[in-house]
């Protein structure tokens, strides 16, 4: 449920958003701790955990044996371990995946049901923490904590701010607003989300895709120097003999309209309509546009026309 009441859910690209204070009750926090919690999560994820610094953050994924992403999350280091914002879709599943491997570790796994999680983009967003807080994050401190509130930076599509907070510091935080801001929910952070290349991985689509087909590679997301992660040989000899075969786009076309994620994308070659891809995520945009966040075959030309198997809206690749 949205922290806000929402009435009308109007979605924004990164240059027309306003001051926007976002709930993000699409997504719940995993937090891991305990004497070998680093130890455990450099088994499971495909980052090298070696590299994540206190004072910042990195998208990574948890993979099947086979390789395709189980999951996408972002992890930093939180009070006395380690914090996954995660789908909330896939939450309870990567729950139980992450506790079939703690025997004989000493980690503990747990659901924060106590945290609230918020997002703040838009004109101004940066002026407007700031007369909140003493200290925000930048481009170089992506995390800080000011007492119980934990605060993340991110520069793409535009900047803004992710923060972890009590529901009592929520309350208290939303009193605090004394300037005109808009209020909405997840859809505007996927639709920032997905203009930042971030895949949008939720229950349909896990344990479909590579990491590399989903731009994980491009994002820093994936080490192929560290030792064995679930999936790790068969990632990383794709990656040496460049096997990989798909790729995340995002693609455009004027209007609105609601495909299913999974549905089929086509391309046209010749006057022919040839199956290429699948549908990860669809936003609706104020401007009259819609955005469709597709994993495709790296072989089209990107000049190409797509559709959606079903209806007849032409979209283009875009830049």
């Amino acid at each position: 449920m949205s922290l806000f009441n929402v009435s009308k859910n109007i979605i924004y690209s990164s240059i027309q958003l306003p001051l926007t204070l976002i709930s993000l009750e699409q997504w719940s926090i995993i937090y891991i701790d305990g004497a070998d919690s680093k130890k455990f999560l450099q088994n499971q994820l495909t980052i090298d955990l070696n590299f994540l610094q206190k004072e910042h953050h990195k998208i990574c994924a948890y993979c099947n044996l086979k390789g395709r992403v189980y999951s996408t999350m972002l992890i930093f280091h939180y009070r006395k371990g380690y914090a996954c914002i995660i789908k909330k879709s896939l939450f309870d599943l990567q729950m139980q995946e992450f506790k079939k491997y703690t025997i004989f570790l000493k980690v503990q796994i747990h659901k924060l049901n106590d945290i609230s999680l918020l997002g703040l983009s838009g004109k101004n967003a940066k002026l407007f923490l700031s007369e909140q807080f003493i200290e925000i994050p930048d481009d170089s401190k992506t995390v800080v904590s000011d007492k119980e509130i934990t605060m993340l930076w991110f520069s793409n599509p535009c900047e803004r701010f992710l923060l972890v907070l009590s529901l009592k510091d929520f309350l208290l935080f939303k009193k605090k607003i004394k300037r005109k801001i808009l209020f909405n929910d997840s859809k505007q952070w996927i639709a920032l989300d997905m203009e930042a290349g971030y895949p949008i991985i939720g229950k349909t689509m896990s344990q479909k895709f590579l990491p590399q087909s989903l731009n994980l590679d491009k994002l820093q997301a994936i080490s192929f120097n560290k030792g064995c992660y679930y999936g790790q040989e068969i990632i990383s000899r794709i990656f040496y003999k460049n096997l990989n075969k798909h790729r995340l786009y995002l693609l455009s076309s004027k209007g609105s309209m609601n495909p299913n994620v999974g549905s089929i994308v086509e391309t046209k070659v010749l006057n022919n309509w040839l199956r290429i891809g699948f549908v990860l995520s669809v936003v609706n945009i104020y401007s009259d546009e819609i955005w469709i966040q597709a994993v495709l075959k790296k072989s089209i030309n990107i000049q190409n026309m797509f559709r959606i198997y079903g209806f007849k809206k032409i979209f283009l690749i875009k830049n």
